[in-house]
């Protein structure tokens, strides 16, 4: 902080705003600051729900739900206090509260990362595809607790290794998803990940899980009533969404009503990552409609922030998740 005299040293300040400040410790032991926003936090404990979908959840493709087995799914946090990063083996010792760290040899590359493995020590050895962030956004808070992508090098725990091992973590859900609703992984992670690098927010009031799904807009309650998912109560689909399941297939059911209304007029968006992105951060399911049924140019072209994002690091983004298995 300006005019401090005390060490920063490990400390991540995300925002300090003109509100209090939350300060919190991450499983790393560096101290993580949030900005509070204008709406006071709720902080309740969530019941465990049987979110399984009823009979008619897949009365528009008429397979069982392909997301149940993965229900939950999320990597362990690290079991010892010996951290993944190089040189933070961190704990807070009882008597003296002084950080202890250590020098463990450098982990191996895996096998057959070859010239993946990347090191992003600093600004000045990053490579282009790798995104810029400050933090990460309360919706994927937990990716601190995931150890790092071993083809990555990095001193800090960082947002950008962080959000990319969360998304390894639930690659098999991701990839049910593409398979499921036919729309391309890579705009899944997208969503997730711009929401949680970009559009960093220490707490919404409207948005729930990975990909900030507004629990409550038109396009939910639009693809629910088209038969894409079941219709549900917002407390339903509030809980639905806190689960990373849950998000990720209201993600990709959102990306293919989008994609199914675009084949009539003549276009073909399931692997337009850019275009995807850009419906899902968008408009509703009616107005995007409406706005096919009047275009006469061929030419599709994102228009918000998301949509260019998702090209820039399209590499990032394989990265975590892969390629599209997609016909």
């Amino acid at each position: 902080m300006p005019g401090s005299a005390e060490p920063y040293d490990q400390v991540v300040v995300f925002d300090d705003t003109e509100g209090e400040t939350i300060v919190g410790r991450s499983p790393y032991n560096q101290v993580i600051v949030f900005d509070e926003s204008e709406v006071e936090p709720i902080i309740a404990q969530v019941p465990p729900v049987d979110d399984r979908p009823g009979p008619d959840a897949d009365r528009a493709y008429g397979d069982p739900p392909a997301l149940d087995a993965y229900r939950g799914t999320i990597a362990e946090a690290p079991a010892q206090v010996a951290g993944p990063y190089g040189r933070v083996v961190a704990d807070f010792t009882e008597a003296e509260g002084l950080l202890v760290v250590a020098d463990p040899p450098p982990p191996a590359a895996p096998a057959g990362t070859g010239s993946l493995h990347t090191r992003t020590t600093g600004p000045e050895d990053r490579p282009p595809w790798w995104p810029e962030s400050t933090g990460i956004s309360f919706e994927l808070e937990d990716a601190w607790r995931l150890p790092p992508p071993a083809d990555i090098d990095t001193e800090l725990p960082l947002p950008q290794t962080q959000v990319l091992s969360w998304l390894r973590a639930h690659r098999a859900l991701i990839t049910a998803a593409e398979k499921r609703r036919h729309v391309d992984r890579r705009a899944i992670a997208a969503a997730i990940a711009w929401e949680a690098l970009v559009n960093v927010r220490s707490v919404s009031v409207r948005a729930v899980g990975a990909g900030k799904v507004h629990v409550d807009a038109d396009v939910v309650h639009e693809i629910e009533e088209a038969g894409y998912l079941p219709r549900r109560t917002s407390g339903e689909r509030r809980r639905i969404l806190a689960t990373p399941a849950g998000a990720i297939d209201y993600i990709a059911a959102i990306m293919a009503a989008k994609a199914d209304a675009a084949l009539p007029y003549g276009f073909d968006i399931r692997t337009r990552v850019d275009i995807l992105t850009n419906e899902y951060q968008g408009r509703s399911l009616r107005a995007w409609k409406e706005h096919l049924a009047v275009k006469r140019d061929t030419v599709m072209v994102g228009e918000n922030a998301m949509s260019p994002w998702s090209l820039r690091y399209l590499h990032y983004l394989e990265l975590a998740v892969g390629n599209p298995l997609l016909p």
